[in-house]
């Protein structure tokens, strides 16, 4: 691997954290970063939806940063850049350290990897997870190191506690370990007993946690499956047709990449890649593998596939490709990401500032909504009123998880409506300590549940944010104090 190659996905993780603050009034609309951290302060071993992975690394994250959306927007960019590293020392195994670089970087073109990695979350932290685990998975089945068979294993389950959707890795690496003759000889070793035992080790915290929650996470995944099959295969081939366009940009770079004369040619052994496994057995069964054993869930489970978990399967696609053209002697050119790169760059960074723009002047939600203000107000009046921090927060979802998030100090959340979802916070805490909850001006249901909980009348606070020297709408909240014992 290139020595200069982290410096460079160090500055484009500077520029797409720079792009997303530009282009973003809040972190994300639907308020999963944001639940992401209320989660993650609590070190639970699983979530009522999740397991705990993307939780932890989000809050140790916060624990050294400040909770700010630039930062979060570092993290995401970060772990994009760390699953890039990942996508390069899988390349090396089979590619020159120029091979190994353009593989990295033509999958740091692809949305994947910048746009849908800004939002981090279950499927954003499978970037940084996924490539690694290959990585050592062929280390092992070239060199046969026992170190690399642990290895994969603990990344293999790392990867399971980011997202179950991951059992389409482990065994995608399965199918592939069992394709290649090679490779199957080491499955009768001792070196498969020491991954699943890594593995199991990884994994024990989580499975015991399943034990006493009754498999409450396993339950919330379920529910995209058992489905019929029409609508599944419907879905997986939106899915196909939409991974074929997110790594389009990859391709292109690929293709500007080599010499002008050569371009057609190339573009045809790109196709002929995928669809010509013996062009490049081990890497194709790699890059494949995961799409085989998707389709066969999306048929066998009734699954319907989201796009958007596929972002982290395709890190052996580029290196693919990049061998495909090198065994016609067709070698990308190293000088011309000098002048590439940068122009990626700026464009991000010209285009994000109108985007910014134009969802704040449409009125977009996630432009708009103003959540660290709402927060600055609801710490403001109950630090008035007590003179403490606040110390827990319950209500509208996005609204009570933003004041936990942007808040200062440590507010933890609390769902009244669903207890076994926050079990780090019972009733008897509740009163003890207090805590606000918060409603939105037309939320009938937040209303009457808070209502049934808080005696005292709740006080309104209208607050709005200013974006790009707009003042934009003010948003009315209602804010139901429990003050504590």
């Amino acid at each position: 691997m290139a020595p200069w190659l982290p410096k460079v996905l160090a500055l484009h993780a500077l520029v797409w954290t720079l792009a997303a603050w530009l282009s973003r009034g809040n972190l994300d609309r639907a308020g999963d970063m944001v639940e992401n951290y209320v989660w993650g302060i609590e070190w639970q071993a699983g979530y009522s939806k999740h397991p705990p992975l993307f939780a932890w690394v989000t809050a140790a994250w916060f624990s050294v940063m400040p909770r700010t959306d630039w930062a979060y927007f570092a993290l995401s960019a970060l772990n994009a850049g760390v699953g890039l590293l990942g996508v390069a020392a899988l390349a090396r195994r089979f590619l020159s350290s120029e091979g190994a670089v353009f593989a990295a970087l033509a999958l740091a073109v692809s949305p994947f990897y910048t746009a849908m990695a800004i939002k981090f979350n279950a499927n954003a932290v499978l970037l940084s997870v996924w490539p690694w685990t290959a990585a050592f998975f062929v280390a092992f089945m070239q060199d046969g190191r026992r170190r690399h068979a642990a290895a994969c294993g603990a990344l293999a389950a790392l990867a399971l506690l980011g997202k179950y959707f991951s059992v389409v890795l482990v065994l995608g690496l399965a199918l592939a370990a069992l394709a290649i003759p090679n490779w199957r000889q080491r499955l009768r070793g001792a070196g498969l007993w020491l991954a699943l035992a890594a593995g199991l080790v990884v994994l024990m915290p989580h499975l015991l946690w399943m034990f006493d929650h009754q498999f409450s996470t396993l339950r919330f995944a379920s529910q995209r499956g058992a489905g019929s099959l029409g609508p599944a295969l419907l879905r997986l081939a939106n899915y196909t047709v939409a991974q074929a366009g997110y790594l389009l940009p990859s391709a292109i770079f690929l293709l500007w990449a080599v010499p002008g004369s050569r371009r057609r040619e190339a573009a045809s052994l790109l196709v002929g890649a995928i669809a010509r496994p013996a062009l490049h057995r081990e890497l194709w069964w790699l890059a494949l593998a995961p799409m085989f054993v998707v389709g066969a869930i999306a048929a066998l489970a009734g699954t319907q596939m989201a796009s958007v978990w596929g972002m982290a399967q395709w890190f052996a696609i580029t290196a693919l490709w990049v061998a495909v053209l090198g065994q016609r002697g067709i070698v990308p050119r190293v000088q011309w990401l000098r002048s590439a790169l940068p122009a990626v760059w700026l464009a991000a960074l010209a285009i994000a500032p109108a985007v910014g723009i134009y969802e704040a002047r449409s009125g977009n939600a996630t432009a708009i909504e103003p959540r660290a203000e709402l927060a600055q107000a609801a710490h403001a009046l109950w630090t008035g009123r007590t003179g403490r921090a606040l110390p827990n927060v319950g209500g509208s979802f996005v609204e009570a998880l933003s004041i936990a998030f942007y808040a200062p100090g440590k507010t933890r959340w609390w769902n009244p409506m669903e207890p076994a979802t926050t079990p780090w916070i019972s009733p008897a805490d509740w009163r003890r300590e207090g805590g606000l909850l918060v409603c939105p001006s037309g939320d009938d249901d937040c209303h009457r549940s808070a209502r049934a909980i808080v005696a005292a009348a709740p006080i309104d606070v209208s607050v709005h944010k200013k974006s790009w020297g707009m003042t934009l709408p003010a948003r009315t909240y209602s804010l139901y104090m429990m003050l504590p014992e």
